[in-house]
């Protein structure tokens, strides 16, 4: 009995879901652009605010937008007294990104009738901005009860990029480390729609539901090791192998095993990923220390080998492949690389919910391919 003859696309590859003119993935030249401008003219010469007007606008913002989407992020991020305690214990019963998943979602209002009407629209804006401060400052929020560290909150006037790197360190951040957690942000704000935690995001915002609902399930999407959480398996593996000496000889064995080696293969990109190349930009600048030094050295023995094998057939190192040396460099603990990619990504989840409402808003509802038994009869008594 066949009630469906369409083609089936497993993971829908190939199937475009939406209209977009955020950012665009070029996977066969290795090129990402937000808004037309490259993620390496961005992240060497942009504030993450000016990344952000970008993402929201389509234009890079003049003085006045600058000043101004500064002023609604260092507003929206003000998180309650209630919400900053809830925060708090959730770090104390959970991994970090399942607490931070349930922070945001503690976000939301009382009420449920966000986006009931057509002209409440233009609030997932102001909503999406809000929420870009508020998952920042609730990354800080975790990470200071993780380490046993007394609350200490956003400062008048600190940037974002500033902002979260002292709550994740208990450190004053020098201008080097700022810098080069201000590109982090902007290298991982968006990667287009097609993307399994940014496509969540669309699917709940077609429902009309909350944004704050939105962001909470995209976060939950991105826990998964095969999309956000290899960053951590990456630096595991290097942490393990412990001697670029070693590096070698331990990755040809894995190889042999036909172990996976998080940090390689891409379902778009068909050379290496260009946010990987900016990663080792940063690298090459913030990396002093002996330790991390010898880290990256081994992911970079781990990329030569890999790529001498595999690259012919089309892997080749993606963004977590060294991301977890700079995050390392920045004393950002390990547990706590994911939750920096979800507060970044979620300038990207916000502009693509609001881009999502502004199409039409056709809840997705996608068909299925039946493979169960035919319609049949009982053939018990239900006496």
């Amino acid at each position: 009995m066949a009630l469906d003859t369409h083609a089936m696309s497993p993971g829908l590859e190939g199937v475009p879901i939406a209209q977009s003119a955020i950012s665009l993935v070029d996977g066969e030249a290795g090129q990402l652009y937000y808004r037309g401008y490259s993620i390496e003219e961005l992240t060497a010469q942009c504030r993450f605010e000016e990344v952000v007007a970008l993402l929201f606008d389509g234009e890079l913002p003049d003085a006045g937008r600058l000043a101004e989407i500064t002023e609604q992020l260092e507003a929206g991020r003000a998180l309650s007294d209630g919400q900053i305690e809830l925060a708090r214990q959730a770090a104390k019963l959970a991994h970090p990104m399942f607490a931070l998943q349930g922070a945001i979602a503690a976000l939301g209002p009382k009420r449920n009738d966000f986006d009931q009407r057509q002209e409440d629209f233009p609030g997932a804006a102001e909503r999406g901005i809000q929420l870009i401060g508020q998952v920042g400052h609730l990354t800080g929020v975790l990470a200071q009860a993780v380490a046993g560290r007394p609350y200490e909150g956003p400062r008048p006037g600190e940037a974002h990029a500033a902002m979260m790197l002292r709550m994740l360190t208990g450190a004053e951040p020098s201008a080097l480390h700022e810098r080069t957690m201000n590109a982090l942000l902007i290298l991982q704000a968006d990667h287009s729609a097609g993307n399994a935690s940014t496509f969540t995001t669309r699917v709940v915002t077609s429902t009309k539901a909350d944004p704050v609902t939105a962001i909470s399930a995209a976060v939950g999407a991105l826990s998964g090791p095969a999309h956000g959480g290899a960053n951590e398996a990456s630096l595991r593996l290097f942490m393990d192998i412990g001697s670029p000496a070693r590096a070698e000889a331990d990755v040809n064995r894995m190889l042999a095993e036909r172990a996976k080696i998080p940090g390689f293969g891409h379902r778009v990109y068909r050379v290496k990923d260009p946010r990987s190349a900016v990663i080792q930009r940063l690298a090459g600048e913030v990396i002093t220390r002996q330790r991390e030094r010898d880290l990256y050295d081994i992911a970079l023995t781990v990329e030569r080998v890999v790529g001498d094998r595999l690259g012919p057939r089309g892997l080749w190192p993606n963004v977590d492949l060294f991301s977890g040396c700079v995050f390392a460099a920045l004393d950002i603990p390990i547990d706590f690389f994911t939750p920096c990619f979800a507060a970044s990504r979620t300038a990207g989840w916000v502009v693509h919910m609001k881009e999502q409402l502004e199409s039409g808003n056709r809840i997705f509802r996608p068909s299925q391919i039946w493979s169960g038994a035919d319609p049949r009869p009982m053939a018990r008594s239900l006496a």
